[in-house]
């Protein structure tokens, strides 16, 4: 079967890996995951084997046929149910754990749609440069995402993928992200997203004349003012997006 490389679609072959992911989940009979990019289904398997209620998202109708197929009784007996949809637009069910290895063309999009979801814990399958940034607290791969996701969880890389462990090979690795649902900032999710888009639009630029732009008073200005985007920390960014959600 000839993969698209436009939607990202990388089939992981390793079970060992299929297998840690599981693990990292911790997921239970009584849990329902959500899965998109279910592919041939091998991460599919492993998540029945548990016991619990699987959704999985499709997109590419030559492997929903290969899932219908391979899980006819689960899909009979109500343990799995498969949609055929881009994940961007289908409506997510209620769900406890989300557990995929994702197409990487819309890495940034789906985890800004998981996030706002409530769930016990995700396990997702990224490039590795996009979990890097995810993850990052500093330096250049630090930016808009890396803050905002702090404001719903808390993530973590727990294990570097090799790029042969795919097929077919992609031309880089991936890693897996374990995030929790544990904000690591309390911030007006609003007022953080308008200060952090604005500082990282001109990330080498010193941020006094953006924080004038955006209201804030010479106190704060002076105090932000000679650093750079990149040198703000998640909680600078919190307080900053706070004192901007006190003033409106």
């Amino acid at each position: 079967m000839k993969l698209h490389k436009f939607r990202g679609q990388h089939i992981l072959k390793n079970r060992k890996i299929a297998f840690r992911m599981l693990r990292h989940s911790e997921v239970e009979s009584s849990d329902t995951v959500v899965e998109v990019g279910c592919g041939t289904g091998v991460l599919t398997e492993l998540l029945l084997s548990r016991g619990a209620k699987v959704v999985g998202i499709e997109i590419d109708r030559r492997f929903v046929e290969i899932l219908k197929n391979r899980f006819r009784r689960e899909i009979e007996n109500s343990q799995f149910e498969l949609l055929c949809g881009d994940a961007l637009k289908v409506d997510f069910p209620e769900f406890d754990k989300f557990v995929s290895n994702i197409p990487y063309s819309i890495s940034s999009p789906l985890t800004f749609k998981l996030i706002e979801h409530e769930f016990d814990r995700a396990v997702v399958m990224y490039q590795k440069e996009f979990a890097e940034r995810l993850v990052a607290t500093k330096g250049k791969k630090y930016g808009r995402l890396s803050v905002m996701v702090r404001a719903y969880v808390s993530p973590k890389i727990v294990e570097i993928v090799d790029r042969t462990n795919f097929y077919p090979v992609p031309r880089v690795d991936s890693a897996i992200v374990v995030m929790e649902p544990y904000p690591e900032i309390e911030a007006d999710v609003s007022a953080l997203e308008k200060v952090v888009s604005a500082c990282f639009r001109f990330r080498r630029k010193k941020l006094a004349r953006i924080l004038k732009q955006l209201g804030f008073p010479e106190s704060t200005v002076r105090k932000y003012g000679d650093k750079r985007a990149e040198e703000l920390t998640p909680q600078e960014y919190a307080e900053l997006a706070n004192r901007l959600s006190d003033s409106a």
